[in-house]
């Protein structure tokens, strides 16, 4: 009775924004033809202005602050909180070394995944739930970090639904989308398209940006600057981004096009989409050496986008 409750209301509070995708049902698989009407009405959905994320203190006043800041904490500090090397092992969900800040970037006021061009979560509530070419089906806010779990958490579990991990991260995203526009899609979320080179990514162009621009941070081959507890945390100063402390072959960042997008705008830390550093061509380069180094593999990867004409180009 309490789990149904749990995911009771995770459901109840993620529908007063979701957009509305009926006559699916969250889970139902999709043929081409139903895939297509439902991806053109979530791009044509009205946008909204970017919604400026409140601080840690608006969530101290908020009825629900317990439970929303442990989501933040979840998301910030993960390999402290669900890392492979958390004491409880009941809590080792994540299966790297990457706090889901790595990619989801703070924004001025510190909380995760509240930068502007930087795959916020400021509008994760009005996203979702919605159709993912991944698995030709309707996917919910929670499968969705369920997906990062298992890919750019390396090999991770997922979280129960009716766990504190999950109803926090939740009730984070609940808090993020109050005040915003019911179902619409917000400036400012992902990352930016541009124009690729007309012309396959040169990796050894990418390694000479990579030295130049990015080795001071994430250190030689990407393995990224260890914490001095390293040994008994697994925590990073500056996270990998390669090797088996980073995101497996299978995540979201482990595609090019993706990955040299996030750099273009974010990368070296402190960039931001008004004044990128790196020209597309470096961006494109520097993500093609980055993501020739080894990392771990994901299992059944090739199960992936099971309908060739909704797979990524990269």
């Amino acid at each position: 009775m309490k789990t149904v409750l749990f995911v009771s209301l995770l459901t109840a509070t993620t529908a007063a924004h979701a957009i509305d995708v009926s006559p699916y049902r969250p889970g139902q698989v999709l043929n081409a033809e139903q895939a297509k009407e439902l991806q053109q009405r979530y791009k044509s959905r009205e946008q909204q202005a970017w919604k400026t994320p409140g601080s840690v203190n608006d969530i101290k006043k908020h009825e629900n602050s317990e439970l929303i800041l442990y989501g933040v904490q979840v998301l910030d500090k993960t390999v402290a909180t669900i890392g492979p090397q958390v004491k409880d092992s009941s809590k080792r969900y994540s299966g790297n070394s990457l706090n889901c800040t790595s990619c989801h970037l703070q924004g001025d006021t510190q909380l995760p995944g509240t930068k502007y061009d930087a795959l916020p979560f400021t509008n994760v509530a009005n996203d979702y739930p919605q159709f993912r070419a991944r698995s030709m089906s309707i996917v919910t806010t929670a499968a969705r970090v369920n997906g990062c779990m298992l890919r750019s958490m390396g090999n991770g579990r997922e979280l129960p639904l009716d766990s504190k991990e999950m109803q926090g991260i939740l009730a984070y995203f609940d808090w993020l989308a109050e005040g915003t526009k019911k179902d619409q899609a917000m400036q400012g979320t992902g990352v930016p398209a541009f124009d690729l080179p007309d012309r396959k990514a040169d990796v050894a162009a990418g390694k000479k940006v990579y030295r130049l621009n990015c080795l001071a941070c994430h250190g030689e081959k990407a393995a990224g600057m260890k914490a001095p507890d390293y040994k008994e945390t697994g925590m990073y100063a500056f996270p990998p981004l390669a090797g088996n402390d980073s995101f497996n072959d299978d995540a979201g960042m482990s595609r090019l096009i993706k990955a040299a997008q996030f750099i273009r705008v974010n990368m070296p830390f402190g960039t931001n989409s008004k004044s990128p550093v790196l020209t597309v061509e470096q961006a494109y380069d520097v993500a093609a050496y980055v993501l020739s180094l080894p990392r771990s593999r994901r299992e059944g990867r090739e199960k992936d986008f099971p309908d060739a004409n909704f797979r990524p180009a990269d």
